[in-house]
């Protein structure tokens, strides 16, 4: 039994976020979790040298939290605990035992026809004094499409985040905490230049790119979701439970890239950490996904796949 650390509860978890970059690994989300625990303790007065079931499941299950989030807290904590244990301190080890639902309903995929009817209906609206949209959305949906970001990066897009000399977009603090600069085409980097020209008479650097009533103030993201329903429906494509919705723009910009490098004869391997890495993925597990909706929508792609890249294409249900 190792003798017991005089470490503080906020140095242990320094100490084991050092060892795990050491080894490699990220772990920024499992830091946070950690810091925010010690706090909790601090707050509640428990002291240095012991970690008990009462703390984890007061900082656990004190809030009204996703059982995604509530997994994700457990495991992190569970390997502090581990980490205190070596260091000599009585520590409980919290139980994983939250189960998480896992949703079967893959994410929508456009069809070539769908697109071109979704943004005909976009790009063709009536000019309002009363709204912005029609000079916004057929921009804000490209950049969704062509460039394959989140919604909220596209929302948080700030006008010194664009760089139309160069043709990039700086996506900062995006859904894994990084951020990256990705290229975009000639094409899209005019649109955008043209459009902030006309939306942007007196630029800021901090204005956000797109906007409804001010520029420092962003689109919030249940309106853009309203408006894509309305587009849908005014171009006869359905909407049902799982889709189609704004994040489909973005499994349509990965899905284009996959079937144009399979026509290729470009090899998939070597691409998809690039297509990841563009995308910002923590890993290639969601990029890997995209490839098995591929290969499920376009079967000419699944041939070129398999021969190469078969052993990362999961089976129907094992996504996760």
């Amino acid at each position: 039994m190792s003798a017991v650390s005089d470490t503080t509860l906020p140095g242990l978890v320094a100490e084991l976020v050092a060892s795990r970059r050491a080894g490699g690994y990220r772990f920024k989300v499992q830091e946070r979790v950690l810091r925010q625990f010690a706090d909790h303790c601090r707050r509640e007065g428990y002291p240095d040298g012991s970690i008990t079931k009462e703390a984890f499941d007061g900082f656990l299950y004190g809030g009204h939290l996703r059982s995604s989030t509530l997994r994700r807290n457990e495991l992190a904590l569970r390997q502090l605990a581990e980490y205190a244990q070596a260091a000599g301190w009585d520590a409980c080890t919290p139980a994983a035992a939250t189960r998480v639902r896992v949703r079967h309903q893959p994410p929508y995929v456009l069809t070539d026809d769908e697109v071109r009817r979704l943004f005909a209906v976009v790009d063709t609206q009536a000019m309002s004094s009363f709204s912005n949209k029609a000079m916004v959305d057929p921009v804000l949906f490209r950049v969704l499409y062509g460039a394959g970001l989140r919604v909220s990066e596209a929302l948080n897009l700030s006008l010194a985040d664009v760089d139309t000399r160069v043709g990039t977009l700086r996506i900062r603090d995006s859904k894994n905490g990084e951020s990256r600069t990705v290229p975009v085409t000639s094409r899209l980097t005019a649109t955008l230049e043209d459009y902030i020209a006309a939306a942007h008479p007196a630029p800021e650097s901090s204005d956000y790119v797109f906007y409804t009533v001010a520029a420092g103030r962003p689109i919030n993201q249940s309106t853009v979701y309203v408006r894509f329903r309305g587009y849908l429906a005014d171009a006869a494509i359905p909407h049902f439970t799982g889709g189609p919705h704004p994040h489909s723009l973005r499994h349509g910009f990965a899905v284009a890239n996959l079937r144009r490098w399979a026509a290729q004869g470009t090899d998939l391997a070597v691409m998809l950490p690039y297509l990841a890495c563009y995308m910002g993925h923590a890993d290639l597990r969601g990029t890997q996904y995209y490839l098995r909706l591929t290969a499920d929508a376009y079967p000419e792609v699944m041939a070129k796949a398999q021969v190469r890249f078969g052993y990362v294409i999961p089976a129907p249900g094992d996504e996760q």
